[in-house]
């Protein structure tokens, strides 16, 4: 379950919608207005028309026309000249590696976006996972499923049934009134709870319980979960879940937009910050200035932000998210704003992209970047092999290879396979996989003796 204006996540059979607000549906929130300040007003960028000149035809009877000797004093004269222009320009151009062209941080942990990066075949059902199930329980053929470390949420038709991701047994059955459009795993009140919505009703299994607490959702809602509780936005309204029914947000300031809800602090800012975090309980409050990656850079859009991390694009000035510009994309810290890191591209590549949460919180992507939630680091870009991302479970990220061969990708590799992966549970060491004959199959990961 996951992605952003941060991460719920939606059944596998229904359609994907807009990822920040679950009210339209979705899988983890993407990127929207809702998860980062609108933009100011800017003037329109005129573009300039390049004029083409004519080709005009050289008549027949046109002569080329011969080239003057050029004298001994005259080549003296060029030299100067071709020295004189090389003083004046070349100690103007900054060298790639110096500390004033715009450089992406690299680690040690980092993968090798280019030479490391390879695309495979496997045998295994889940790369790294034995291929024998530890657990297996039939569903209904037209079920739709969708799976989390907190259950395997299983809707058909009027009936819903949460399956516990450990044994594969029924931890709840139930009716729903309509299908699930939003569900993901969240803290309430501290404690970890499998949510989803189904129209403006919303029902939250917290751990250790039986039956689900159900909430009545205000008109309008818009659910995200970018942080790590979910926050629900109606009209100027804000609200998150409790186990006694929704508790109430304090509104932000005039101008800044709410933006993600975790740890009891909302995490909101204006265009320009600095980002805000206000304890909901205590109002306590703390400001948050993002560390710029340039002094002449500015930020022109507000990708995502919430489970520590903000994620912002930045430009010259005039650039814009179409423009064409060359950008910065950088994650900062939420704890203290400093960055943790930037990659160099283009806003043809990122500018109207948005930020996909993984299930299990470990990866992120934005358009061909793949990111570790964890450390905010770089992993790969994968626009080389032509790798285009899913929504990742856990440490492993669903893709395409090709244009339409089905692929998992794992550390360095990409197999080739056509395996439903649904979540990594169990801090990454149970996979579990909807199989094509309407089993849902868990499977553990293999011991460092079995891989040897």
């Amino acid at each position: 379950m996951g992605a952003e204006s941060a991460d719920p996540s939606q059944p596998q059979n229904s359609p994907q919608k807009d990822d920040a607000e679950a009210g339209a549906g979705e899988e983890y929130p993407l990127g929207t207005r809702f998860s980062g300040p609108a933009a100011p007003s800017a003037p329109t960028v005129k573009r300039t028309q390049v004029k083409r000149s004519q080709v005009h035809k050289r008549s027949a009877q046109t002569r080329p026309q011969q080239l003057k000797k050029i004298t001994v004093p005259g080549l003296v004269l060029i030299g100067i000249v071709i020295l004189m222009i090389g003083a004046f320009v070349i100690p103007n151009i900054v060298p790639a590696g110096s500390r004033d062209s715009p450089q992406t941080i690299e680690s040690e942990e980092q993968i090798n976006p280019a030479s490391e990066l390879s695309v495979e075949k496997t045998d295994d059902v889940v790369p790294g996972f034995d291929n024998s199930p530890r657990w297996e329980t039939k569903i209904p053929q037209d079920a739709s499923v969708t799976a989390s470390d907190r259950g395997v949420l299983v809707v058909d038709g009027d009936k819903l049934q949460v399956l516990d991701s450990d044994t594969g047994k029924t931890r709840y059955s139930g009716k729903t009134s309509e299908a699930p459009t939003f569900a993901v795993d969240t803290i309430i009140d501290g404690k970890p709870a499998l949510l989803w919505q189904a129209g403006d009703t919303a029902k939250a299994l917290i751990d250790g319980e039986d039956e689900p607490q159900s909430y009545e959702l205000p008109e309008k809602a818009r659910i995200t979960s970018a942080g790590t509780s979910v926050l629900v936005k109606s009209g100027n309204k804000l609200s998150t879940f409790g186990t006694d029914g929704l508790v109430d947000v304090p509104t932000p300031a005039s101008g800044s937009t709410p933006m993600a809800i975790e740890n009891d602090e909302l995490f909101s800012s204006d265009w320009n910050g600095p980002v805000k975090a206000k304890n909901i309980e205590t109002g306590d409050e703390r400001s948050i200035k993002l560390e710029a990656p340039a002094d002449e850079l500015q930020i022109i859009k507000w990708v995502s932000a919430g489970h520590g991390k903000a994620i912002t694009l930045w430009g010259e000035q005039g650039a814009s998210t179409n423009s064409g510009h060359r950008i910065q994309l950088v994650v900062h810290s939420l704890e203290d704003g400093s960055i943790l890191s930037t990659v160099t591209t283009t806003t043809d590549i990122v500018g109207e992209m948005s930020w996909v949460r993984g299930q299990g919180g470990k990866r992120a992507y934005i358009g061909p970047y793949l990111f570790d939630l964890e450390s905010g680091l770089l992993l790969m870009d994968t626009s080389s092999k032509d790798i285009h991302l899913s929504e990742p479970r856990g440490t492993i990220v669903p893709c395409t290879v090709d244009n339409d061969d089905s692929c998992l990708l794992a550390g360095k590799h990409a197999y080739r396979t056509d395996t439903n992966l649904l979540a990594l549970t169990d801090d990454g060491n149970t996979a579990i996989v909807d199989g094509t004959d309407s089993t849902i199959r868990a499977y553990d990961k293999k011991s460092e003796t079995s891989d040897k």
